[in-house]
C-alpha cells in the first residue's frame, strides 16, 4: 500500500481525484492539503472536506495551505469548474462535509509528515505547487526524503492556459520550478492524457448519474459546469477528468500507453506564448556533452504521460465509485 499526500486545488475533477484515492485499497491517504487555483483557499479546503465526505470511506486530516501564488496573482478557472468549483449546484443540494479543516497550515503538516515518515511518503499533486515549493523552500533536507511526486500538470504538446502551458504549472510557473528543480522523480499525468478515449461519453455520465452510488451521482453532479461547457463548445456534453488520470497512473501504472522521459524545467519568464510552459529535455546527458563542450549534465526528472487507455481508465474509475 503506497502512502500519499494529496495536494489538491479542489474543484471538481479533483472532486472526482478524491473519491477515487480514498476507494483505492492499494493507497493511504494520510493528509489532503489544499491550495489556491481553480478556486480561492477557501473553496478549495471546503470542497477537499465535501469530496472525502462523499467518498464515504475513512477521513484523513485537511489543510489549508497557500492563498496565492509565490509571486504572481491568483487566477482562478471558475469558467470551468462553475463558481463555487463544484459545478454551481442549487444551494443545500450537496450534504454538509462531515469534516472541518485541521488549524495546522499545509505546509507545516506536509513537513511533519514527510519528516516523520521512513522515506516512504509520496505526494500527489492536482494543482498549483505552491505548498509544495514552500515546503521544499523551508525545509529542503526534510523534503529530500520524498520519493516520487505524481503530478496532474503539464503539457506534452498544447497547454489549455496558453498554447504551451497547461493551467495547474502556469498559475504558479516559479513554485512549478522550484518543485521540478528539487531533483524528487516526477511522474506528470498532462493535460493530454484526459482526453480522446479517455474522456467520458454522454451514455457513461448518465450512468453515474443513473447509479445507486452516492459517489458516484456526485462525481457527475459536482461537474455539471464542465459537462455544460463541452456541450456548448463540442455540441454534446462530455467529461474529461484530469486530476482523476494521476490518480489512475499512481495506482495503475499499466493504463500508461504513450510517454516519454526528460529532465524537465518550466519557463517562468517567457511570452504570452510560453510563460508556464514545462520544457522537457529529452536529449540523453551524452548527447548533450558531444554538442555543446561544457554543458551541464541533468539526469531525467521527469517522465511525461500524454496518453492512457482510455476504456479501461474509465472502467478502472467507474469501479471505484459504483
Amino acid at each position: 500500500m503506497k502512502k500519499i499526500i494529496i495536494d489538491t486545488d479542489t474543484a471538481s475533477d479533483d472532486a472526482v481525484a478524491l473519491v477515487m484515492a480514498l476507494r483505492e485499497p492499494a493507497l493511504e491517504v494520510l493528509a489532503i492539503t489544499a491550495v489556491a487555483g481553480n478556486v480561492t483557499l477557501d473553496l478549495a479546503t471546503k470542497n477537499a472536506c465535501l469530496a472525502a465526505t462523499y467518498a464515504d470511506t475513512y477521513l484523513p486530516p485537511i489543510y489549508a495551505g497557500a492563498e496565492r501564488p509565490l509571486v504572481r496573482a491568483l487566477n482562478t478557472a471558475t469558467n470551468v469548474h462553475g463558481e463555487d468549483g463544484m459545478g454551481d449546484m442549487p444551494a443545500g443540494f450537496f450534504k454538509e462535509p462531515a469534516t472541518e479543516p485541521q488549524p495546522q497550515r499545509a505546509v507545516d503538516a506536509i513537513i511533519d509528515l514527510i519528516a516523520g515518515g521512513d522515506g516512504d511518503i509520496e505526494l500527489v499533486t492536482l494543482g498549483p505547487l505552491t505548498n509544495i515549493a514552500l515546503a521544499i523552500l523551508q525545509a529542503p533536507e526534510v523534503m529530500k526524503k520524498v520519493p516520487h511526486i505524481t503530478m496532474m500538470g503539464g503539457a506534452a504538446f498544447a497547454g489549455n492556459a496558453n498554447p504551451t502551458a497547461e493551467f495547474n504549472i502556469w498559475v504558479d510557473a516559479e513554485a512549478a520550478d522550484v518543485v521540478f528543480a528539487s531533483g524528487i522523480p516526477i511522474t506528470m499525468a498532462t493535460i493530454e492524457a484526459c482526453f480522446g478515449s479517455a474522456k467520458f461519453t454522454p451514455e457513461e455520465i448518465e450512468q453515474l448519474q443513473r447509479s445507486q452510488s452516492e459517489a458516484a451521482r456526485f462525481c457527475a453532479d459536482c461537474n455539471r459546469t464542465l459537462i455544460d461547457l463541452n456541450a456548448s463548445l463540442l455540441g454534446e456534453p462530455g467529461l474529461d477528468l484530469p486530476d482523476p488520470t494521476a490518480i489512475a497512473i499512481l495506482a495503475r501504472p499499466e493504463l500508461i500507453q504513450g510517454y516519454f522521459t526528460g529532465y524537465a524545467r518550466v519557463e517562468t519568464a517567457g511570452s504570452a506564448l510560453t510563460d508556464g510552459m514545462v520544457v522537457c529535455d529529452r536529449r540523453a546527458p551524452q548527447t548533450v556533452q558531444a554538442m555543446a563542450k561544457g554543458s551541464s549534465l541533468h539526469r531525467h526528472n521527469a517522465t511525461v504521460v500524454y496518453e492512457i487507455d482510455g476504456p479501461a481508465f474509465k472502467e478502472y474509475l467507474l469501479s471505484l465509485v459504483l
